[in-house]
Formats: C-alpha cells, sequence, structure tokens
C-alpha cells in the first residue's frame, strides 16, 4: 500500500501490474462482471427504478473524477495536465445530460457507438499499466470506464438505444468537431488531453504512432482509426440487436 496515492508519474519502475497479465485478467473479469450485474438488475428494474440505477452510475461517475482531481491537486503532479479533458470525461457528462433528458436522441448513439468503445479500449489498454493493480489511479481507471460501459450496455440490453447508421454519421461529426477544439486546445497550452499529440505509453496508440511517425500525422491517423472502431463496434450492437429481435 505504499504507492496507493502515487500518480503513474512518480511511480519507481518494475511495479506495475503489466497488459493482459494475471492482475490485469482479475481487473477485467471483476469489471465483466460488475457490468453484468448493472445489466441484469437494471433489464429487471421498474421504470422508477431504472432511472435511479442510471442517476447512481452518473452520479458516481462525477464524484470519483472529482475526488480524482482533488488527489491530484494535493500531489506534486502538475493539475492542469489532468484536467477532465479526456474523451471518456466527455462521455461521463453525456451520460448526466442522458439522465436528464433520457428521451432525447442526441446522447443515445454517441454512448454507445463513441463513448463506449473509448471506455472498452481504456479497460482493455488502461495507462495505469505501469502502476501497482492496488493503486488509487489504477481503481480509478477500471471502475470509471467500467461505469460507462455498464450504462451504456444496460440502456442497450432493454432496447433503449436503436441503431439507425444516418445517426452513426451524426456522432462522427459531433466528434469530429470535438477533436478539431480539443487539438487547438492542446496545441496551444501544450497539453495532450484526448492522446491527440502524444500517445502516453498506451500500446494500441504507440502503434498508430508508429506507423504514422507521430505530429500531425498521429493525430489524423488517431481519428480515422476511431471512425473505424465506430463502425465496428456499430456493427457489433447491430448485430447484437437483430439477434434480440428474434
Amino acid at each position: 500500500m505504499k504507492y496507493f496515492w502515487t500518480h503513474r508519474d512518480n511511480i519507481p519502475e518494475g511495479l506495475g501490474y503489466g497488459q493482459f497479465t494475471p492482475k490485469h485478467m482479475a481487473w477485467m473479469s471483476g469489471v465483466a462482471l460488475f457490468i453484468a450485474v448493472v445489466t441484469v438488475w437494471y433489464g429487471k428494474a421498474a421504470p422508477e427504478g431504472k432511472q435511479f440505477l442510471l442517476r447512481i452510475l452518473a452520479c458516481s461517475l462525477i464524484a470519483i473524477d472529482i475526488f480524482k482531481m482533488i488527489v491530484i491537486a494535493r500531489s506534486d503532479v502538475k493539475l492542469s495536465d489532468y484536467l477532465p479533458l479526456e474523451m471518456c470525461s466527455f462521455g461521463a457528462y453525456f451520460i448526466v445530460c442522458d439522465t436528464i433528458w433520457p428521451e432525447n436522441p442526441f446522447f443515445r448513439v454517441m454512448l454507445l457507438t463513441l463513448f463506449l468503445p473509448g471506455a472498452f479500449m481504456a479497460i482493455l489498454f488502461p495507462t495505469t499499466s505501469p502502476l501497482p493493480a492496488i493503486n488509487f489511479f489504477t481503481i480509478h481507471q477500471f471502475l470509471y470506464h467500467g461505469l460507462i460501459v455498464a450504462y451504456g450496455i444496460a440502456r442497450f440490453a432493454s432496447g433503449e438505444i436503436p441503431l439507425v447508421y444516418a445517426d452513426l454519421w451524426g456522432s462522427i461529426a459531433k466528434i469530429l468537431i470535438l477533436v478539431a477544439v480539443m487539438y487547438v486546445i492542446d496545441t496551444v497550452f501544450k497539453k495532450n488531453y484526448m492522446f491527440l499529440r502524444d500517445y502516453y505509453g498506451n500500446p494500441l496508440l504507440g502503434v498508430i504512432w508508429k506507423v504514422c511517425r507521430g505530429g500531425f500525422a498521429y493525430t489524423c491517423g488517431l481519428t480515422v482509426f476511431s471512425v473505424f472502431m465506430i463502425h465496428v463496434f456499430f456493427a457489433l450492437f447491430k448485430c447484437i440487436e437483430l439477434l434480440m429481435l428474434r
């Protein structure tokens, strides 16, 4: 527990849980079980219970992110480098809006085809792998992204997020606008929000970095990859949707 509150910028080498190691697999299994429990619970709940559960998930996302900011602010890590301006942070904001306006289609498709894939990738290729398996930031990584996935899967499994291909391009247009805005912010303030200027040790993004040889080409490559993955997840969930309707 010596390094429980230590940020990855200050952690000694050799203490990480690694990628696809038994400890990483244990975390992923725990997240998968959590998602399954939330999905089943949501599917069996009455309308009032469903609304209550969605709001609990949304409030939990905001609460643990605020607590993370407090932890970072009290450390010697530069707070401005870790503001909640990442893709999944925006996903949390959209989830809050979705609980307020659950019938508004503006949020639903993006949750399933954009933020859910991003959260899934964060669980599969976590940036906290250099940290111990029992560390605050490791716990935050898996819990935070698990909540996002659980929210989207629960609503989808209950038939509340119909998939229409035309809506997919609306999601893509929104993410392109968001990427453009965040890239300007990253460039002006020398930051790396949404990993648009550096892959930050993430092995998957590192492949894109090597293929594109860094720089602005990496940003373009990351954007193209994101659009591709949005299509992959759309196709996957569309197949599941068709099977559920049989």
